[in-house]
């Protein structure tokens, strides 16, 4: 009964030290840390008042920043916000409130709509995450009770 025990510990042991660390990142290693992710929500129209000085056009974007394990988003750190994007540059744009205001009733876009996060960095990475950690406990008990059937079978 032990053995599970220490098993459990280690797992609790080893996130809390993971959560601890701002990004681990070496060759072999599996990377843990915080990320920020820039989804593009709605695209603007081609126009001069979305052109960049290169001649690029920006979009509507939502970024956010979650602790990630293995690029899985476990949980989000920094809820969304609206800004400007041009995925052409790879450059974000900060927006005061009046120019998104401006921006979202000139193309006739929601921004409460737009500013929301995928299933999958809301919630997809939790589930996966919690599969692996059931998938993991499973395999360590059901190995565990393999071994115990064996050594009894062998006793008599």
């Amino acid at each position: 009964m032990m053995k599970p025990l220490k098993f459990l510990f280690f797992l609790v042991v080893f996130f809390a030290f993971s959560a601890s660390v701002s990004t681990v990142s070496a060759r072999g290693r599996i990377p843990v840390g915080e990320r920020e992710y820039a989804t593009v929500v709605a695209e603007l129209p081609d126009t001069e008042d979305y052109m960049t000085e290169e001649g690029n056009y920006i979009d509507l974007a939502t970024i956010h920043t979650a602790f990630t394990v293995a690029y899985i988003p476990i949980y989000v750190t920094e809820e969304p916000r609206l800004i400007g994007y041009c995925e052409a540059e790879d450059v974000c744009y900060e927006l005061s409130e009046e120019i998104l205001a401006e921006m979202l009733t000139a193309n006739g876009l929601d921004g409460e709509k737009l500013n929301k996060l995928t299933f999958w960095h809301r919630f997809g990475g939790k589930i996966l995450f919690a599969a692996i950690l059931a998938a993991i406990g499973f395999w360590y008990f059901v190995r565990k009770s393999d071994d115990g059937e064996e050594t009894g079978a062998s006793e008599e």
